[in-house]
């Protein structure tokens, strides 16, 4: 028995993105036209996204959201 077995898999096994692009482990590049799962708008790899979330986990990757916290409070009233 398969689980969730919704949909067929593709036999590619993407390792990188840059942009719209994404490339497998062969070194072949595709267009990335996926739409779904939680993507980002911006493209793979985007400089400002990079350097933005490695700001981030430079300083605190995950903590829970029951403890109040300069960055929740500023979260708050969005």
């Amino acid at each position: 028995m398969k689980l969730f077995d919704v949909y067929p898999l593709f036999d590619i096994n993407i390792v990188k993105g840059k942009g719209c692009h994404v490339w497998d482990d062969q070194g072949t590049e595709y267009l990335d036209l996926y739409g779904g799962h939680a993507v980002i708008s911006i493209g793979h790899a985007h400089p400002y996204y990079v350097e933005m979330i490695s700001k981030q986990v430079a300083q605190l990757g995950f903590y829970s959201i029951r403890w109040l916290t300069s960055y929740s409070r500023k979260w708050q009233t969005v």
